[in-house]
């Protein structure tokens, strides 16, 4: 039985000394994290749909109780669990993460690693003290509503659209080599030193699973943009949706023509595009600190609360 299939099995899960972790329903348990979760975060989320979008698809709502009384929740996937809050007068404090760790090393195995996904910033400290790892980068939501923008490129820079092909093999991005050599090389995390970042194999991998769900709406929304004079791609924008909302999966610009507007009139375009088409956000999962958030606070996004995408129990 692998980890995903053992999950779906587990209902309850002793963390002793009376606490315990037992299935939840999703509806309830949404609605007590939307009230107990980091507030920030709830309501960057709220702000723009009225949902709080806190339990992602494949993940596994949990009550967190003592003596049958419930103190707080979080959600489990595979090897890791996100969202952990609790109701006061509780606390999740380091003692109660390293009790939760403990028992879900047990079950996964101690060989195998377990990770905390998505550790509000403020609240990392305490992830730290029970013996987690934060990954060097902190990342950020942004999000603006959609809006139509002037889109039009100087010349000799074109646009030309986005085409996904399907066939027996699955679905790929038609030059995806050529946009995938753009992305591996100037992805946000190029020029991080302290980051270790994506081969190109693997920025080919995620190109595969863009256009494995990608949509018509999607794809009306990304461009990609070359040089006229010397046929040469420079600029590319990939649009997605996560619950349901549009989000930039990937920006980025050869590093000779940036500067010039390339990559403002891109997203200018992609907010136009899906503002004709009725959507109301569009939102984008940034490094703080990268050239492309301060490129998002001069078109009006909206920062969210800053968080650890990723965090690791060190072993003892």
């Amino acid at each position: 039985m692998d980890k995903k299939e053992r999950l779906k099995e587990l209902h309850h899960l002793d963390l002793g000394e009376g606490f315990c972790l037992r299935r939840a329903e999703a509806a309830e348990w949404e609605t007590y994290a939307g009230v107990y979760y980091h507030q920030a975060t709830v309501g960057f989320y709220r702000n723009g749909n009225g949902a709080g979008g806190l339990l992602p698809a494949g993940d596994e709502p949990f009550w967190l109780q003592r003596d049958e009384a419930v103190q707080g929740g979080l959600a489990l996937s595979a090897g890791a669990f996100r969202h952990l809050f609790a109701l006061p007068p509780f606390r999740t404090d380091a003692e109660l993460i390293r009790r939760i760790a403990q028992a879900l090393r047990r079950v996964g195995g101690p060989g195998q690693p377990l990770r905390a996904w998505d550790v509000p910033d403020d609240c990392a400290e305490a992830y730290i003290r029970a013996g987690f790892r934060p990954d060097p980068g902190r990342f950020r939501w942004m999000q603006r509503p959609a809006a139509e923008f002037a889109d039009m490129l100087p010349d000799p820079l074109a646009w030309r659209p986005v085409e996904v092909l399907r066939d027996s093999a699955g679905a790929r991005m038609a030059l995806e080599r050529e946009a995938g050599l753009l992305l591996f090389k100037h992805a946000p995390e190029a020029g991080r030193p302290e980051l270790t970042p994506p081969s190109f194999a693997q920025t080919l991998h995620r190109l595969r699973e863009w256009a494995a769900r990608s949509s018509k709406a999607g794809l009306d929304a990304s461009s990609l943009v070359y040089d006229g004079a010397t046929r040469a791609l420079i600029g590319v924008c990939l649009i997605g949706y996560a619950e349901g909302c549009p989000t930039i999966d990937g920006l980025a610009v050869l590093p000779a023509f940036r500067g010039r507007g390339v990559a403002t009139r891109m997203l200018g375009r992609t907010m136009t595009v899906l503002a004709r088409n009725g959507e109301r956000l569009v939102r984008i999962r940034i490094m703080h600190g990268h050239p492309i958030e301060s490129l998002c606070y001069r078109l009006g996004f909206m920062p969210g609360p800053l968080f650890m995408p990723e965090m690791t129990l060190v072993r003892s």
